[in-house]
């Protein structure tokens, strides 16, 4: 998580913590008159509903549904102060965390150093690995099997790989465009007890969260062969073992009538890997 992922979850949970504060001022129990108070006498703990300094009633067992008011009344009222203390607390810490120079930036975010330096001096400086463009270049440069050398096409990428259509091309383009890192057609291992090794289209990484997702793209589902004999056996055995859909795993889909559409790809990569 970087600094901006942070202040983002802060800003989620201050709404959050305001949002509960007017739902307790709207609750019925808070409204409820008096207050719960409590008195031991010969070593017994008592209650007694009090609705001003003279007028106090004691409530016995039976007075179930006034216990039961007053008794969430008095949490409410706690819990209420504690968001409102724990909603000043965050809301410091996002004044802090957004401080800015006089020009603009932010001299305490260490994902900003690397993209602040000149073009002369960041060609020959490594980020370091904490640092998100640091994560992405260890990962780039990690080894890893590929099987795009034997493709057999002349789709080829910005980055000299040869891919099987049209469709794996615009993919390949746009997660370049959005400064994804990824790897085409790398070998993974979907269950390695039994050997069973898929070579995935795309293999993306999320530089924020460090999170990475297999991208399967499948272009010929309106073809009845491809989809019984490659589509639902692969996504059966991608299930099998622990490959889902949102989790780790992004999917698009194409036809001869519906062929890929760019705008979902744009979503699916500021969704899941931006």
């Amino acid at each position: 998580m970087n600094k901006q992922d942070l202040i983002k979850n802060l800003r989620i949970r201050s709404k959050e913590l305001a949002e509960l504060s007017d739902s307790i001022a709207k609750s019925k129990a808070i409204k409820t008159e008096g207050t719960l108070v409590t008195r031991v006498q010969r070593g017994r703990t008592r209650l007694y509903r009090t609705l001003d300094s003279k007028k106090t009633r004691y409530l016995s067992a039976s007075d179930t549904k006034a216990l039961e008011d007053l008794a969430t009344k008095s949490y409410l009222q706690k819990l209420d102060k504690a968001a409102q203390l724990e909603k000043e607390q965050i809301d410091r810490c996002i004044r802090i965390l957004e401080g800015k120079d006089p020009k603009g930036s932010d001299p305490a975010d260490v994902d900003q150093v690397y993209n602040r330096l000149p073009d002369y001096i960041r060609a020959h400086a490594h980020p370091d690995e904490l640092t998100d463009e640091g994560y992405a270049e260890k990962w780039r440069k990690g080894k890893f099997k590929d099987n795009w050398g034997l493709t057999k096409s002349n789709l080829e990428t910005a980055r000299g790989e040869k891919v099987r259509s049209k469709s794996e091309w615009i993919i390949t383009s746009m997660l370049d465009q959005a400064g994804v890192p990824y790897r085409y057609e790398e070998k993974v291992a979907v269950n390695p007890e039994f050997l069973q090794f898929f070579h995935t289209d795309f293999t993306v990484l999320n530089k924020r969260t460090r999170r990475v997702f297999y991208w399967e793209h499948f272009g010929m589902m309106d073809d009845q062969n491809y989809v019984e004999n490659t589509f639902v056996p692969k996504m059966y055995d991608y299930y099998s073992n622990g490959f889902l859909p949102g989790e780790n795993m992004i999917m698009t889909f194409e036809t001869r009538r519906h062929p890929l559409n760019t705008a979902h790809v744009k979503k699916l990569i500021e969704h899941y890997l931006l």
